[in-house]
């Protein structure tokens, strides 16, 4: 097999995705066309044979996925094991275990654990990856947690809203196996609503994002790119086409951290203090501007449009709650038990709603 032209028809796909218009984490990577392949038991030579070459188009889609989605001067992403979670030296490791421990396999995507809320033990998503669960259930029904060594069968939805890109289910947690809730409890945390977001803020992400990592391990970013662009609280939406080709729309702030397909639906989490401000959920076409560290720098100095084109971004938490109060209080989420539910995730007393600004 020749690679030369191999090599020039990936890097021709990867030029095209570079003046796509900005769509979701989920599904920007394309899939890995050898998945198949993935456990060689060939006995056959010539098969044999034709999965070293396969190996070899896999080397080549690791360039151009590098390429393609890199923040900056550096490929942040790093492979989580068990000895990271360990490593003292990382001053911010105790947020980095809570949050590996918490993130789960969702789909194709990820999601993570925020803990019990009237007597529901919720899931969050974003809400393209969890479309995978209500369409493909025989395949995706299993919601994992590779650092607990625990998996739970998907449950209950409470909603999904593309405004918000979110996503809350329910896991069914068997109610004897008291070892499960206590694990799950240990690492429980739900999104910081209030905390402001500000411009430079530095945070950490975890999730199985496909770039470079075709067997979706879970991985983690927290180099020095991994920040706050937007400015202080600064909110936007970020449109896009849905599953229906019609033009929607999704609340945003601009984040420096390398991100690709399966990231979505990770949490943004503070390094100084482990707060969850925000879910991942976009991956904007990348251009020469976004994969320089300096230029970065002197784009936030110039506060550039670039950085609402350039850029990765995720949903603030202030507006998931700001999103989710206004449809309670007009009504639109009718469901006694769902409406209690997510009071409960949002820390409103059942009844007290109509009271919140």
């Amino acid at each position: 097999m020749k690679k030369f032209p191999l090599l020039s028809i990936y890097f021709s796909l990867a030029l095209v995705q570079l003046y796509t218009a900005p769509v979701t984490a989920q599904t920007r990577h394309p899939k890995h066309p050898f998945e198949k392949y993935r456990v060689v038991a060939y006995y056959n030579l010539f098969e044999e044979e034709e999965e070293e070459e396969e190996d070899d188009l896999d080397a080549l889609k690791d360039a151009v996925a590098d390429w393609v989605y890199r923040v900056g001067d550096e490929w942040g992403k790093k492979a989580l094991v068990r000895s990271t979670l360990r490593n003292k030296k990382l001053k911010f490791i105790e947020e980095i275990r809570r949050t590996a421990k918490a993130t789960a396999k969702v789909a194709k995507g990820t999601g993570f654990y925020l803990g019990q809320f009237n007597g529901f033990h919720l899931i969050a998503t974003n809400y393209h990856v969890h479309r995978r669960l209500v369409t493909e259930p025989e395949f995706y029904k299993e919601i994992e947690f590779p650092f607990l060594d625990l998996s739970f069968n998907y449950g209950q939805t409470f909603g999904a809203w593309l405004e918000i890109d979110l996503a809350l289910f329910a896991i069914n947690i068997n109610e004897e196996s008291r070892w499960d809730r206590k694990e799950l409890q240990s690492v429980a945390k739900n999104f910081s609503f209030d905390y402001p977001i500000t411009r430079n803020q530095k945070f950490l992400t975890v999730g199985f994002g496909r770039a470079k990592n075709h067997y979706s391990d879970m991985v983690g970013t927290w180099d020095s790119d991994c920040k706050v662009f937007s400015g202080d609280n600064e909110f936007r939406i970020k449109y896009g086409l849905d599953e229906n080709g019609k033009k929607v729309g999704t609340w945003a702030f601009a984040v420096g951290c390398d991100a690709s397909d399966g990231d979505s639906g990770s949490p943004v989490v503070t390094r100084d203090t482990g707060d969850i401000i925000g879910l991942l959920w976009g991956v904007a076409p990348r251009t020469p501007i976004a994969q320089s560290s300096q230029s970065l720098d002197n784009m936030i100095k110039e506060n550039s449009p670039a950085i609402w084109k350039s850029l990765n971004y995720a949903v603030p938490a202030a507006k998931i709650k700001e999103f989710l109060l206004d449809k309670i209080k007009s009504g639109a989420i009718k469901d006694k038990v769902e409406r209690k539910t997510i009071l409960a995730f949002l820390g409103v007393e059942h009844g007290n709603e109509k009271n919140i600004k």
